[in-house]
């Protein structure tokens, strides 16, 4: 073997090892850092919510439509709402094809009022919006993660969480979200 693919395989080995031992590959480790850097009132609030997400999505989730789009805030001090949210609301915001340039002012627009807020949606809402056709897109195709874009009343920047899930069964699917879910969720209350 040539002496700059050894170099290249070890190099990219390290590099991989690195990543391993910073827990930047692990997806619980990332999603915990981030709400561990926020203050802890807010902390309590944007777990509240995705409490309430990882909840309540399975209920409303088809194997067909994929993830729905729902808005989730707090409605007083002790209750979390959820409701759905049809892409014609969206639309009132901007162009439905840029979602993403404009996708953080919907929450943020609900949490001035209510405190928290968070816009759930699949991963390929693109998909769903731009439906060429059968063969124009992959809108067929399901959703393999939750994608949960909170804001807050006291937080600058809106963060956005990427809840990932399984199918689980064949002749009744249901949505089932990874251990590392739960456990980021549950295990982040106590500091």
């Amino acid at each position: 073997m040539p002496q700059d693919i050894i170099v290249g395989v070890r190099a990219v080995e390290s590099a991989v090892a690195l990543v391993d031992a910073c827990g930047v590959h692990d997806a619980g480790e990332f999603t915990r850092r981030q709400l561990q850097e926020m203050d802890p009132t807010v902390r309590a609030d944007v777990l509240r919510v995705l409490d309430c997400v990882v909840r309540g999505l399975p209920v409303h989730w088809r194997r067909r439509r994929g993830v729905p789009q729902l808005m989730v805030f707090l409605d007083g001090p002790d209750n979390v709402r959820m409701e759905k949210v049809t892409l014609r609301e969206l639309a009132k915001h901007g162009y439905l094809d840029e979602f993403n340039r404009w996708s953080a002012g919907i929450p943020s627009a609900k949490a001035k009022e209510h405190g928290c807020a968070a816009l759930v949606y699949g991963d390929r809402i693109h998909a769903r919006v731009v439906q060429i056709g059968p063969f124009g897109s992959a809108w067929h195709l399901p959703d393999a993660r939750v994608d949960v874009c909170t804001a807050h009343r006291d937080l600058r920047l809106n963060q956005t969480f990427s809840l990932n899930f399984d199918v689980k069964g064949w002749l009744f699917p249901r949505l089932v979200f990874h251990k590392w879910v739960y456990d980021t969720i549950s295990g982040t209350y106590e500091d």
